[in-house]
């Protein structure tokens, strides 16, 4: 493991994250897009990235038995650590922001978090479902393979024509990009150096350079962010696979616990930087709707190239089982509690609970 690039690597997120929510803002206020698109849409889709390529690169290039136990424990660490860690961290964000925010709570749009739940707990209930189907009624399992992706291409065309909640631009910052160009081109302040006043130039500066920014912009620093989570969280991933053989640690570990972790990396920052700036519900609904594109997409990848069964006194796959459970248990607390338009920072932090539970889990099992 090469300590410089591991914390170049975990740096390269955090930067990555910060230019993407940015970007992610100024795009949702460019187009007028609702809360739900923004977080539960663009910037879910966008930090999954990350944790959608390993199961691909593994089932695809590493193959065999490996090829299947990496693709399938990140598939299924996905949703846990979201539904586990990711909350646990947006209830830790709670407990730093508190004396500043004056509460201990997240105000969310209930209904739009509600709905990115549903679709989740039916559709990782029905990959639950599929993976005890018996290998002799293996056409049941390709039945229920065929739902996910209509089924998230639903749930994306509602959320983006539902207008419930629009994009909350109340405190958003400059675009990043066009402050770099600002300050690259001077921004007019020659003048004050000189001391000569140029009232016909400030003029011209305001009207070039204090409009919105353009959109090819926005795309741009959109991009580049996304870019640079991709590679940051890649890298970040191999320096742990490095330091866990190096370790002699179990591939069982890094299959569900480190893997996952690191490649989650985005969307618990990603809803930390929101947290602080009092964008709840771009928060939640970052997690919320990368749990349902965790649990079609990917899932749709995993029942297609592997055998996507369980059975409970194979240790490694009672392990994911129990993952898959307590992912839908964790999901049904967050549906119940987001009834109200406040979350709390306790419950939040019962997420905590669930991931260490498990770890325990995994090291006895083990």
């Amino acid at each position: 493991m090469d300590i410089v690039l591991f914390i170049l690597s975990f740096a390269l997120i955090l930067i990555g994250c910060e230019f993407f929510t940015n970007g992610i803002e100024w795009l949702g206020k460019r187009f007028n897009l609702s809360e739900g698109c923004i977080g539960s849409v663009l910037a879910a889709v966008g930090t999954a990235m990350p944790e959608t390529l390993i199961p691909i690169i593994a089932l695809l290039f590493l193959g065999g038995e490996a090829g299947q136990e990496i693709g399938v424990g990140a598939i299924l660490g996905a949703p846990f650590m979201l539904s586990t860690l990711a909350l646990f961290v947006c209830g830790l964000s709670v407990f730093l922001f508190m004396k500043r925010k004056g509460r201990r709570t997240l105000r969310v749009n209930g209904k739009l978090i509600r709905r990115d739940l549903k679709f989740f707990l039916i559709a990782y209930s029905l990959a639950l479902v599929a993976a005890f189907v018996p290998l002799e009624f293996s056409w049941i399992k390709w039945i229920i393979g065929v739902v996910f992706i209509p089924l998230y291409v639903y749930y994306t065309y509602i959320t983006v024509k539902c207008r419930d909640g629009q994009c909350e631009n109340g405190n958003l910052k400059c675009l990043y990009f066009q402050r770099a160009i600002d300050k690259a081109l001077g921004n007019g302040r020659n003048a004050s150096r000189t001391g000569v006043e140029d009232p016909i130039g400030e003029k011209l500066r305001k009207a070039v350079y204090e409009v919105e920014p353009p959109t090819y912009l926005i795309f741009v620093q959109v991009a580049m962010g996304l870019m640079a989570i991709i590679l940051g969280a890649n890298i970040f991933v191999e320096q742990i696979r490095e330091a866990a053989i190096a370790l002699g640690m179990n591939p069982l570990i890094l299959a569900l616990i480190l893997a996952p972790v690191a490649t989650e990396l985005p969307e618990k920052f990603n809803s930390f930087l929101w947290i602080r700036e009092g964008k709840d519900t771009y928060a939640i609904g970052n997690i919320t709707g990368a749990m349902v594109f965790q649990s079609c997409i990917p899932v749709t990848i995993g029942i297609v190239a592997t055998d996507w069964h369980i059975v409970l006194w194979n240790t490694t796959q009672f392990l994911q089982s129990v993952s898959m459970g307590i992912s839908i248990l964790a999901a049904s607390i967050l549906y119940l509690r987001s009834s109200h338009s406040e979350l709390r920072m306790s419950g939040l932090m019962l997420g905590g609970l669930f991931y260490l539970f498990f770890i325990i889990l995994v090291l006895v099992s083990v």
